[in-house]
């Protein structure tokens, strides 16, 4: 049995000015909150922690290079390496195996300055965990292209892969959702799902960026789990108790509950 704790959308601020435009987003709170999401680690008796993508709450136009508070992009970049540290060092000092991806909100090069090149893929606990660091296209639905998606096909084809998985991304191949015009499923969404299911390697899908979260089914027992965002209350998470045999329990958690 193996048990992976998962929480995702932080949306944290602290060196950077200024909090999330959705108020609900307590992204000053965060670094007092993840203290607490340490305390309940204790008791938890975990193999890994995972983390989804949007540690951080950086602005749109910080991460398109033209910030309009007339500060110099120079000084964000100190300021969201400085956030993105504080990630790196709770993740430490926690002492259980953890992996996290970037998402939308997550500015990708300070993420590669502060946390390294990720691993083609890292494994823990009998579970062979790859990551991937998709992006949004110009309409805004999530894409996985070129060296990605040939990393896709690999894990779930080539015969040194063939053992249990995990796959971490910021954005959700499973259920389709649609929700404020936007399309939170992956463009080949459907084509993905097919593949994860006939390679009968996949044990669970673990997402984030719909802030609602969801929870779908697969065949053989794969799971796609996106828990709620952390940002808000009750500051929500996930625990998966996964078995050899495939199974998995999932356990909706909370701080605040």
């Amino acid at each position: 049995m193996t048990r992976i704790l998962h929480f995702t959308d932080a949306h944290l601020r602290w060196n950077q000015p200024g909090s999330a435009d959705n108020p609900l987003r307590l992204s000053r709170d965060i670094p007092s909150i993840l203290d607490r999401l340490a305390a309940r680690i204790k008791e938890l008796k975990l193999d890994a922690i995972v983390m989804t993508g949007d540690l951080l709450d950086v602005p749109d136009d910080v991460l398109s290079g033209d910030p309009d508070d007339g500060r110099l992009e120079e000084q964000w970049r100190c300021e969201i390496d400085a956030d993105l540290q504080i990630f790196k060092d709770w993740f430490d000092s926690v002492d259980i195996p953890w992996i996290a991806v970037p998402g939308n909100h997550d500015d990708e090069d300070a993420f590669l300055r502060v946390f390294g090149e990720p691993p083609p893929f890292t494994d823990i606990a009998g579970l062979r965990f790859f990551t991937f660091w998709d992006e949004l296209g110009p309409d805004r639905q999530p894409r996985r292209t070129g060296t990605r998606q040939s990393v896709f096909e690999q894990a779930l084809t080539a015969p040194e892969h063939d053992r249990p998985q995990i796959h971490l991304q910021h954005y959700m191949i499973d259920p389709p959702t649609r929700a404020r015009g936007w399309n939170y499923e992956y463009q080949d969404a459907t084509k993905m799902k097919r593949a994860v299911e006939r390679s009968n390697r996949v044990r669970a899908v673990l997402s984030g960026h719909y802030h609602p979260g969801s929870l779908a089914h697969g065949k053989n027992g794969l799971i796609h789990s996106l828990p709620p965002a952390f940002c808000e209350a009750p500051h929500p998470f996930r625990i998966y108790e996964i078995a050899s045999s495939g199974a998995c329990d999932v356990q909706d958690c909370s701080l605040d509950r």
